[in-house]
Order: C-alpha cells, then sequence, then structure tokens
C-alpha cells in the first residue's frame, strides 16, 4: 500500500498540494535553481524544479488527503485498516477525502463552515460535484466526503480537484479624529484592514509524480 505524504498550498487563483505531495496549479513559474554538492568523489550538479507551491505569496494553505473507507462492497477485498492513508484503491473501495487549511489573507484563520461557501471534489466522470462536510474526527475537526468507486468506467489516475470557494470578509474601520489646516477637527474614517471579496482556490494533483496521485486499480478477481 502506498503511503500519502506532504503538504499542500494554494496559488492566487489554484492551488494544490496535498498530504501526497501537492503543486501549485497556477502561479508557479519555470525558473530552476541549481545547487552544487561536492564529495569525496566526483562535483555533482542537480537541477531543481520550482517550489512545489509556486514561487510569490500565496493567500490560501491547504492540507489535503486520502484514505480508504472501512467497508467494501461484496465481491471487493475490504482494507486491512479502515481509514488508512493511501492513494492506492481498488476499484469499488470507498475513496474519502480529507482536507484542512488556513485561510493566509486573513491571517492565518482555519478554514470552518464560518469562513468557506463551498467545498468541493470534482471527479472527471462523475456529473455531480461532491460537497465536502466539515466536523468531529477523533478529537479534531475538518473537512471531507466519501466517494463510492463501484461502477467507475476508468482504471488509473483519478485527476480530480477540490474547489474551495471562501466567504467575503468586512473591512476593519476606525473613526478617528483628524486636525484640519484651518484648525478644525473633523472625523475620518481609517481603514486598519481591507475588504477581502470571494475568493475560489482551486486543488489539484498536477506535476506530482505518478504514484503519489489517486489511482484506481481492478479488484482481484475471486
Amino acid at each position: 500500500m502506498k503511503r500519502i505524504i506532504s503538504l499542500a498550498t494554494a496559488g492566487a487563483l489554484a492551488l494544490s498540494g496535498a498530504s501526497f505531495v501537492g503543486v501549485v496549479a497556477a502561479g508557479a513559474d519555470s525558473t530552476t535553481t541549481t545547487s552544487t554538492t561536492t564529495t569525496t568523489g566526483p562535483t555533482t550538479t542537480t537541477t531543481l524544479g520550482p517550489p512545489i507551491q509556486g514561487t510569490t505569496p500565496l493567500p490560501m494553505y491547504l492540507n489535503v488527503d486520502t484514505v480508504v473507507g472501512s467497508h467494501s462492497p461484496a465481491g471487493v477485498p475490504s482494507p486491512a485498516v479502515g481509514c488508512a492513508m493511501t492513494n492506492e484503491f481498488l476499484l469499488g473501495q470507498m475513496v474519502v477525502f480529507r482536507m484542512s487549511g488556513v485561510n493566509v489573507a486573513t491571517g492565518g484563520t482555519p478554514l470552518t463552515p464560518k469562513n468557506v461557501v463551498s467545498a468541493n471534489v470534482v471527479i472527471p466522470g462523475v456529473a455531480t460535484p461532491l460537497p465536502m462536510n466539515y466536523g468531529n474526527h477523533g478529537t479534531v475537526a475538518f473537512w471531507t466526503v466519501g466517494w463510492s468507486t463501484v461502477g467507475y468506467p476508468t482504471l488509473g489516475i483519478v485527476n480530480f480537484q477540490i474547489v474551495v470557494k471562501t466567504a467575503a470578509v468586512k473591512a476593519v474601520t476606525k473613526r478617528v479624529k483628524v486636525r484640519l489646516s484651518t484648525g478644525k477637527y473633523v472625523f475620518r474614517t481609517k481603514v486598519l484592514k481591507p475588504a477581502i471579496g470571494v475568493k475560489t482556490f482551486t486543488y489539484t494533483q498536477a506535476g506530482t509524480a505518478a504514484p503519489s496521485q489517486l489511482t484506481l486499480n481492478a479488484a482481484p478477481k475471486a
């Protein structure tokens, strides 16, 4: 069973990242960095790709992973351990998407129903997006939704996306007393924090190695 390990970060218009190593779908440039390591042998040079989270300031941080459901339908082997983190599934098993995150643009506010309008998993070939629910799991809370793969027509990598729409945030203002050149005083509104409109961010697996991506495999024949 392959394990998913990592973290995710969001770009301004699209984000990606995950507990299977995430990448920024938009915002990452093609700049490469060359590092040189000297050992007792010959000098070696490695050309590095751009950072997985991109190279510009990020307004959103997401952590995404998938775990296998505890039960499988008849004819499909049940997992040895339910809720085990993995990106490899047998056709018919339940994929559970999990997400948590922080809205960096609002000062590091955790993503909860208070500041999220919607969070949906979009799967190729599935007509209706799967809405994620926020709730308790153990002693903590985060976003989840289950997807039954029974009858899904395609094996191999599933290029799902998670689309998060955040709520608008009102500006923080303060009435201040200002002295005019005439000597008179007036009250004016000072903006302490500007308003932030509704934003949409999209998580994607794009750019990660194939073994790190959500994959459906044929169930063994009885």
